[in-house]
């Protein structure tokens, strides 16, 4: 077998993402220490609408400052290979890489 052709079924193989992978409800939870030595914990869930838009709501603790069931929306984009982003515009001001199961039951961040 020459190696284009070896190079196309592989191709063929792959897994393919759209922005309709993500779908419906995801939960998340996190924690950590940033840069400053400031610790945080948060956990909520997000809602992907399958056309690139995010809502969401999320309680959290940065360093002893609580926050409970905050809304907050945001936008997303998917690849082809299952990579994207996800866009928090405003007071969040984030973005984030993703990665995504092809058939969309999960994703991680960072």
């Amino acid at each position: 077998m020459n190696r284009d052709v070896e190079d196309e079924a592989g191709a063929a193989a792959r897994p393919r993402c759209s922005q309709t992978t993500l779908r419906g409800m995801y939960l998340f939870a996190d924690h950590g220490v940033d840069t400053t030595g400031n610790t945080f914990a948060g956990a909520g869930y997000e809602v992907y609408d399958g056309n690139g838009n995010i809502e969401g709501v999320s309680s959290a603790n940065f360093s002893g400052e609580i926050t409970r069931n905050e809304h907050y929306s945001g936008t997303y984009t998917v690849n082809a290979d299952c990579t994207g982003t996800s866009t928090y515009p405003g007071d969040i001001g984030y973005k984030y890489d993703l990665f995504i199961a092809p058939d969309g039951s999960m994703f991680t961040w960072v």
